[in-house]
């Protein structure tokens, strides 16, 4: 399984030549979407403040459904003034340059409680996801199945081969994930207990990790408050001999009157450091910048989370989150501190901005990101 690339190229083709007629209706009846994100990024360092600002451009299409089968594509650019060697989050490619790419073309079918995506396409995964935390998110080429034929069951199965975005070393194109071999994902999710959640994923990469993940979620509200439990289990064995083994813990508590839900949230790692992989990574302890990863062999986070709904004081839309993020472990006591604020407008127009200040003896910097996106 090389290249899936030219697998879903043919299988689009052959669509085509067998239904031109009603693809052509189909083709007539497809929905398109767009955004327009407008970005503004200031990374500050002891070398001093550089700042970025690039509007990017994103336009899907996917065709009404013929047969149970859809195609689907979208186009994305980012564009603007990118610095050679810029330490922020990526907002360009892989030389801080412009650029546009087709993020997604697949060919999608849904046969009863069975679905299917074969192309470049977004994944949600524990380890394998978009992670939109810049001008592109990450998007990937595979093969992909997800059946519901058991109550209350999800079941994904996923072949990947390439991926590309704003956590790969190349944003602007897609490349190998892991060789020829690619990565092969099983994910389960059960939701027949009562406010509860439960998941379990592997992944494989042949000759490198295989990396297996656990989870449990509860959530219930009374009439006066939210509150919600999550623990996680993380194993992560590579061919060399080296694991790493992740232990996680979240609880969170809001109260509706006041409009406030406060997180706390801890990681442990027992081995070499823990690894998000292809993504932003599940951990709960995660932040905009450090994750647990930079908390290093046997480290340890723990995250503190304030969020408010402003519609309590009739501000509708309007949300503000406050983050203190504590390393300790390889980076010996590093803080992270986030400011976010978010105000929907209405359907079509959101303005938000995130500042990150970052205390470690390694490298301290402080980030501030803001984006305009409006959808059509």
């Amino acid at each position: 399984m090389k290249k899936l690339g030219l697998i879903y190229l043919i299988l689009m083709i052959m669509s085509i030549n067998i239904y031109s007629n009603s693809l052509t209706e189909a083709i007539e009846e497809a929905q398109y979407e767009g955004q327009i994100r407008v970005g503004y990024q200031s990374h500050t360092t002891s070398k001093g403040t550089d700042n970025e600002l690039a509007t990017g451009v994103k336009l899907h299409m996917e065709t009404a459904p013929f047969y149970g089968l859809q195609l689907g594509t979208t186009l994305i650019t980012s564009q603007g003034n990118g610095k050679a060697n810029f330490e922020g989050v990526q907002f360009f490619d892989e030389d801080n340059e412009n650029y546009s790419s087709f993020a997604e073309a697949y060919l999608k079918g849904t046969y009863g409680d069975t679905s299917f995506i074969l192309g470049r396409q977004t994944l949600e995964t524990p380890f394998a996801d978009s992670d939109d935390i810049g001008m592109v998110p990450n998007t990937f080429e595979a093969f992909t199945l997800i059946n519901k034929s058991v109550t209350d069951t999800t079941l994904f199965l996923s072949q990947v081969q390439r991926w590309s975005g704003v956590d790969s070393d190349a944003p602007s194109r897609f490349t190998d994930l892991n060789g020829d071999d690619g990565m092969q994902i099983l994910g389960i999710t059960y939701e027949g207990f009562d406010k509860t959640t439960l998941n379990g994923w592997f992944y494989n990469l042949s000759d490198l990790v295989q990396i297996s993940y656990l989870e449990a979620n509860y959530a219930d509200e009374t009439e006066h408050f939210t509150y919600e439990g999550t623990m996680q289990y993380t194993y992560q064995d590579y061919e060399n001999g080296d694991t790493s083994t992740i232990y996680g813990a979240a609880v969170s508590l809001g109260v509706k009157k006041v409009g406030l839900t406060s997180t706390i949230s801890y990681n442990r790692t027992v081995g070499i450091a823990a690894d998000n992989f292809f993504g932003g990574g599940p951990f709960h302890t995660n932040a905009e910048h450090n994750t647990l990863k930079e908390a290093g062999p046997d480290g340890n986070t723990i995250l503190y989370t304030l969020e408010w709904d402003a519609s309590v004081i009739g501000l509708n839309g309007l949300s503000l989150v406050a983050n203190i993020d504590a390393h300790h472990g390889y980076v010996d006591s590093a803080n992270e501190y986030d400011l976010g604020i978010e105000y929907v407008y209405n359907d079509s127009l959101n303005v938000s901005a995130i500042y990150s200040d970052i205390d470690d003896k390694e490298e301290s910097f402080r980030n501030l990101r803001v984006f305009v996106n409006y959808t059509f």
